[in-house]
């Protein structure tokens, strides 16, 4: 009987074998998951949750072609600190924090390429900032700003980032150096993942198209060789010479899938999940699909959190919780929003703003009534 992974293995086994030895653990780790599904007309659909220990206040950006763009934070010493601008080639739709139009942690653009930033806490390790500013330098906030505002695909990413680089800039709205590392997807059906380390910026080849949290990308790779035995096909009984014994219910191919919230756990799970739901014929219909897949990701608060914890906490401290929920059809170039409590998902598309505007907008997130009474809306 095949296992869930048997078409992966080549993914799992290759080039693997040299990550290093993981021994702290990392508890100030928000719980991001993502991944792409892919319907048999080849049309891509990416989904991600964002979770935080305090709200995020995110709205949706809408970023013009032609917007004039600047990196910008702050410096340890709490000097006001700019890097590299640029002039946005595409037009971008995403999720920002604190309204902050150009702090982009998820998006896409309208040429198809997605993009999310995912915490990555104990692991990012940035380049020292010059204290004037400098060209090619970028914080870490304004990386996907910059990836979905310039570029059409994972190849062209893949070749400017040789000419950035990321440094220590302090994001005010959260009162931190954001730690962070980068999936990226494009409609052809390449992905990749971006990490700051210490030799600069890593990039992987993402065949499988998830990605979670800390640690390192590599590392999650070679812990899924622990799970290659998984498969959507039940169990078959077990005939013994005094009877045969049965599964008890659905899944027991399944047996052994972690079921934490921890980065390790859900990476295994919704490597899981892609690769066993049922592949639908177009990208529309798999919106259903990339649905049902975050909502085994939505983290209630509470459900995760340290034993001192409290509402007020800060952003390490305070319990991780699902913020919201996107999607973005890769083909289509729309993006999907789901708010921290809403039950359903809005929709933005680039017909939605004037692409050739000249002032970035934003969009707050709805949240309609999810228990309207069946009778009334049926009269």
């Amino acid at each position: 009987m095949p296992s869930l992974f048997s078409r992966l293995q080549r993914v799992v086994l290759t080039g693997l074998c040299s990550t290093a030895l993981f021994i702290s653990p990392v508890v100030s780790s928000s719980a991001c998951t993502s991944f792409v599904v892919t319907a048999k007309d080849d049309g891509r659909v990416y989904g991600r949750t964002m979770e935080f220990g305090f709200e995020t206040e995110s709205t949706v950006s809408l970023i013009p072609r032609n917007y004039k763009i600047t990196s910008a934070g702050t410096l340890e010493d709490g000097k006001e600190w700019e890097g590299t601008s640029w002039t946005s080639k595409y037009a971008v739709i995403g999720m920002d924090i604190r309204g902050e139009q150009t702090a982009i942690v998820d998006g896409v653009n309208e040429a198809g390429l997605a993009a999310g930033a995912l915490y990555f806490p104990g692991f990012a390790k940035y380049s020292e900032a010059t204290s004037g500013g400098a060209d090619g330098e970028l914080a870490p906030i304004n990386f996907l700003v910059w990836v979905l505002s310039q570029f059409e695909t994972v190849e062209e990413v893949k070749e400017a980032v040789k000419s950035v680089k990321l440094v220590d800039i302090e994001f005010k709205a959260l009162g931190q150096i954001p730690p962070l590392h980068f999936t990226i997807h494009d409609r052809s059906g390449k992905s990749i993942v971006i990490e700051p380390v210490d030799d600069g910026l890593k990039i992987y080849d993402n065949e499988l198209g998830v990605m979670t949290n800390s640690p390192q990308f590599d590392w999650h790779m070679t812990n899924l060789r622990n799970y290659v035995n998984l498969t959507p096909i039940n169990t078959a009984a077990k005939k013994f010479p005094e009877g045969e014994l049965s599964p008890l219910g659905q899944g027991s191919g399944m047996l052994g899938v972690p079921g934490d919230v921890t980065p390790p756990s859900r990476f295994v799970r919704v490597t899981t999940y892609v690769n066993s739901a049922e592949v639908k014929d177009t990208s529309k219909e798999n919106l259903n699909v990339a649905g049902h897949i975050l909502n085994n990701f939505d983290i209630p608060k509470g459900f995760a959190r340290n034993s001192d914890s409290d509402a007020d906490a800060g952003a390490d401290d305070g319990p991780d919780y699902t913020q919201w929920s996107v999607m973005a059809d890769l083909n289509e170039a729309t993006y999907y929003v789901r708010a921290l409590n809403a039950m359903n998902f809005n929709s933005v598309s680039f017909d939605d703003f004037d692409v050739n505007g000249t002032e970035a907008t934003s969009l707050k997130p709805m949240v309609s009534d999810p228990f309207s009474n069946l009778a009334d809306l049926a009269k």
